[in-house]
């Protein structure tokens, strides 16, 4: 069963980043089933692919606010930071005595918060960006 599940009311109208948000989402929940098949190399791997898609789709997004004129982007890039710090600190500590359950809620529910609560505050400022409608690459 999924830590997380997409579903419209995550939505921020914008394609590019919908896509991304779905896509942090999947290796989420790849993660967390990693956990629970005890599969430390293949957790090991989908960390750093988080890592890696985590920071390009913050960039993305920021992008975007710049763009529009978002007047919180400095508060927001901190959210993103201290994700970032957050994900680099379990990968750090991966083989140490931790419940990895444990952080991956906490992780599942800082991602949802953010797409739900701190993403949609943008909702209004890019919502009509004629860029928001190009479609986005997917890592696979």
């Amino acid at each position: 069963m999924p830590l997380m599940q997409w579903d419209e009311t995550m939505s921020v109208d914008v394609n590019e980043l919908d896509t991304q948000h779905q896509e942090l989402i999947a290796l989420m929940n790849e993660s967390y089933e990693a956990i629970q098949r005890h599969d430390e190399p293949a957790l090991y791997l989908l960390i750093g692919k988080m890592r890696t898609y985590a920071a390009m789709h913050f960039e993305t997004e920021e992008k975007y606010m710049r763009e529009n004129n978002f007047p919180d982007l400095e508060n927001h890039q901190k959210l993103h930071k201290k994700f970032n710090e957050d994900v680099n600190e379990f990968q750090r500590n991966l083989f140490n005595k931790t419940n990895f359950s444990q952080i991956f809620v906490f992780l599942s529910r800082w991602l949802t918060n953010h797409i739900m609560e701190q993403d949609k505050k943008y909702l209004a400022y890019i919502k009509n960006d004629p860029v928001s409608t190009e479609e986005s690459g997917s890592l696979s």
